[in-house]
């Protein structure tokens, strides 16, 4: 019980001295981490810290601004879902839940990597659906490099999941998982996500303020942002890997 503990919060104080995260999200992180480690093991807790690392490595590399702190919200929308997959392997000892857990990690991994790397494209993202060349960086917008990250992304993940348990069938599904999650949170951000007008400099933001002022909202719904997005695209993984290995 001593490393279920101390493992998480190494890497929960490491977020808090980095500013990377607030503190409660640090405190929620630190208890799904110990949830984590200590029903899913040391595998499962190598994905999630990973995830951890990569999310702030990619984030030093987008040509668009940095994120901001995380914070609570942001926590309950990427890693919950997942900490409910090794709930649900502990109480039933069934491994698909094990499995599912890497699926949505996966899910969130490729999405992270999409959203930066895809911002070092020479090329501009695309409206999924309209074929429209969005703003680097813009929510919905997809490229051929952003594509790629998340696949490798889903890969990095499955390779983990490959290492405790060689099976090449759920290696592969974990990977599409990850670049499933991936297209299906550009879909979300195109469809739903709200955008809003600048009021003072004119430009589509994700923002309730910009310049100092007030925006206004142009496009999808005020109450879904990339919170809410995140957490549907992850409840969305955990079901289709439910219903693909069921």
């Amino acid at each position: 019980m001593y490393l279920e503990v101390l493992l998480p919060s190494i890497l929960a104080l490491y977020a808090l001295h980095k500013k990377k995260i607030t503190l409660s999200g640090v405190i929620f992180a630190w208890i799904l981490g110990i949830i984590i480690l200590t029903w899913g093991g040391y595998f499962a807790f190598i994905a999630l810290a990973l995830v951890f690392i990569l999310t702030i490595i990619t984030d030093k590399i987008k040509k668009t601004k940095k994120d901001k702190t995380r914070d609570i919200k942001q926590m309950i929308s990427n890693v919950l879902i997942a900490a409910i997959c090794i709930v649900l392997f502990h109480l039933t000892n069934d491994n698909m839940f094990y499995i599912m857990y890497f699926a949505v990690i996966a899910s969130s991994l490729s999405d992270t990597m999409a959203s930066s790397i895809g911002t070092l494209s020479k090329k501009r993202p695309i409206n999924i659906f309209t074929q429209k060349k969005l703003n680097t960086g813009e929510s919905g917008g997809v490229s051929l490099l952003g594509l790629v990250a998340s696949l490798f992304g889903g890969m990095i993940i499955g390779g983990i999941y490959l290492i405790s348990q060689y099976n090449i069938l759920n290696f592969i599904l974990i990977a599409l998982m990850g670049l499933t999650g991936s297209i299906f949170d550009s879909i979300l951000g195109t469809l739903f996500e709200g955008k809003y007008i600048c009021l003072k400099c004119g430009i589509k933001v994700e923002e309730n303020f910009h310049c100092n002022y007030p925006t206004k909202l142009a496009e999808g719904f005020a109450s879904i942002d990339n919170n809410i997005v995140n957490l549907l695209n992850n409840i969305f993984i955990f079901v289709l890997s439910y219903i693909l290995l069921y």
